[in-house]
Formats: C-alpha cells, structure tokens, sequence
C-alpha cells in the first residue's frame, strides 16, 4: 500500500471519529436538555401538592358546618344530662334526709334495747327479776309478779322486732340512695365524655384550618371554641361561716402520732362507681374533748356536743364551703353512718379527711374521741 492510500485512510478515520464526537455531544446536550425541563418541571408539581394540603373555601365551611351540627347535639345532650343528674340530687336530697331520720330511729332503739338489757341482767336493788319472785308473800303475789314480768318480756320482745323493722327501713333506704348515688355517677362519666367530645371536636377542627386567613372561619372557629368551653356543671353553691362559730380554729383532740387503724371489713361495694373515697377519719368534740368548747357552735351554727351528729371537713380542701350542710355517708367496720357536714377546720392541712362528732364516733361504737382515735374510713358526699 503506498503512502497516499494511508493517509487518505487516516483522514476517513478522523472524519468517522469526528461524526461519532458530534453525535456523543447531541446526545448529552438533549439529556441535559430532558433533565432541565424536568427539572423546571418539578419546581411547579411541588408548589401544587402543598397547595393541595390546603382545603378550598367551600371545603372550610362544609367542616365548620358538620363541627357546629355536631356541637349543636352534643350541647343538647349534655344540658340533658345536666338535667337529670340535678333531678337526681334532688332524689338524694330527699333519700338521704330519710336515711338520717331512719338512722336517728335506729340509733334510739339501739339504746333502749341497750339499758333494758342492762337492768334485766346487771339490775343490783330488789326490782331484779329473780329478787321480785322470790319477795313473793304469797301465791297470789307470786302470780301477779309471773303475770309483770311476762309483760315485760313480750315488751322488750316487741322492742326487738320493732328494731328489727327499723333495722330493715334503714338497709332499705340505703339501697335506693345507693342506687341513686350510682346512677348520677354514671351520669356524671356520660357528662365528662360529652365534653371530651366537644373538645375533640374544636381541636379537629383548628388542625384542619390552622392556615387559614379567613376572618369569618375564625370566628366560627372561635364561637366552636367557646362553647365547648361553656359546657360546665353549675357552680355548686358555698356555705358561710356562722360569726359565733367557735370551733373552727380548734386544736386537734387526736394528736398527730396516733397511729392509723385501717379498716377491718372494707366495704367491697364502694368499687361500684357510687362516688366512694377512702381517707383518714380522727374525732373531736364533746366532754372527751378538751380542746373545742362543749356545747360549741360549728360553722354552720349547729351545735356540737356529746349527741352531735356531724363532721368537719379541712379549709385546705379547695372546695370545703360547698360541702357545708351536705350529708356524708361513712362505712367502717362494715357499718354504715350518715351525718351532716357542718363544720371545718385545719385537720393536718388536710391530712384527714373527716373529724367525726361524738354522735358518729358513738354510733360507731366508741366513747371517747381517743377511743376512736385515726381510722381509715370509707365515706362519699351525698
């Protein structure tokens, strides 16, 4: 092969090479081109899609429209419930007066049956049993004295069934204020979820419009606010302190390192949802009392002494005023007591819950305020 075919070849060779360059260069300028336009292209599809997380107008007000319609019910329901749980109270009301009048019956028969069975069997003069037969003159007396003591006997058999009928009032009336108390509690639970649902319902609500500008959406959205908030049990009225109360500010009877005594039969019922607390019970009042004048006066003007049946609740309870007057139903020992509160005081800065008067603590069985002591005690208001 000569020179000049070589280089003819030479040069096709570079031309091909050059073609193949300029074609490599087209192909990478229309890739760059491709990635540009999508590029340019991506830009926009991103602004769209958070647009898209923004509702339109007519969205916002179909949302505030079903967010009113559902508060609209929901305000119904729980004024309905508000309702009956205050036909309710009044129920109570009326159950538990009948509970402390059943209860002082009881308390009274309990006491007559008491001294009766004393003097029958601890009797020291001639008026004895046994002494009256045996004084008998004569067969005829001894008849005459058979003849008084049987009529004391179906006597004090009818003061038994007598208590026993008062015994049965009394469980009676505890049951149906129990039933009562338990059927407002689970009212009370509806009315707390009714309002929780309320809440959920603004918050829902302010989530899905939390960008909006709109002045008219927010203040629906404010007013949906404002009446979940409105959606509250009246206030609970507070009692006065009576101006001649003197023992409020009475030093504790029970001193602060008697020890506890907890409850031997805990009452397995108070689990039922009827409002049930568990707290520390001391005492005070009364001739066993040396701290708090006997008769006193307590906050409400009532009088404690030796017979009262009240308790006291501590002033470091927030809400201690609006228990004033209320009835209080205490278990222990598988007993159950109603008494009024109708006093107050510092009661450990609230580290027991009830100071008992010497009428509760007696029904309880204890004579003396340091007899009772600190028990852990069941109690609810009623």
């Amino acid at each position: 092969m000569n020179i000049a075919s070589q280089q003819g070849r030479q040069l096709g060779d570079e031309k091909a090479r050059g073609r193949a360059c300029r074609a490599a260069l087209c192909v990478l300028a229309y890739v760059l081109c491709a990635c540009a336009l999508l590029c340019l292209s991506a830009g926009p599809a991103r602004g769209s899609l958070a647009f898209a997380d923004e509702i339109s107008s007519a969205e916002a007000k179909a949302l505030l429209n079903d967010a009113e319609s559902q508060m609209e019910v929901i305000a119904a329901e729980y004024q309905s419930l508000q309702d009956q749980i205050d036909e309710l109270q009044a129920e109570i009301d009326e159950s538990a007066a009948s509970a402390l009048e059943a209860q002082e019956a009881l308390l009274e028969g309990r006491d007559d049956l008491s001294q009766s069975m004393r003097f029958e069997y601890r009797s020291e003069n001639e008026g004895s049993y046994l002494g009256l037969l045996l004084d008998s003159e004569n067969f005829f007396d001894f008849l005459r004295n058979i003849d008084y003591l049987i009529q004391i006997m179906n006597h004090q058999a009818d003061e038994v069934q007598l208590q026993k009928q008062r015994q049965a009032e009394f469980q009676e009336i505890s049951e149906k204020l129990n039933a009562q108390k338990v059927e407002q509690e689970r009212k009370l639970a509806e009315l707390g979820d009714k309002k929780a649902a309320a809440e959920q319902i603004v918050a829902d609500a302010q989530a899905q419009l939390e960008r909006s500008q709109d002045a008219e959406e927010k203040k629906r959205l404010e007013a949906l606010a404002s009446q979940a908030a409105g959606l509250q049990r009246s206030p609970q009225a507070e009692g006065q302190i009576a101006d001649n109360s003197n023992t409020t500010d009475r030093q504790e009877a029970v001193s602060g390192d008697t020890p506890v005594v907890p409850d031997p039969k805990p009452d397995e019922g108070t689990d039922d949802g009827g409002g049930w607390q568990s707290g520390v019970a001391s005492a005070y009042g009364g001739s066993s009392d040396p701290y708090t004048p006997n008769p006193g006066v307590t906050a409400t003007g009532d009088v404690c002494d030796d017979w009262s049946m009240g308790v006291a609740v501590p002033m470091a309870w927030p809400n201690y005023r609006s228990l004033l007057g209320k009835t209080v139903e205490i278990r222990y020992n598988g007993m159950t007591v109603y008494a009024t509160v109708n006093d107050c005081g510092g009661m450990m800065n609230g580290a027991r819950s009830l100071d008992l008067q010497p009428g509760v603590f007696k029904a309880f069985g204890f004579d003396t305020c340091n007899a009772w002591g600190l028990r852990t005690v069941q109690f609810r208001f009623l």
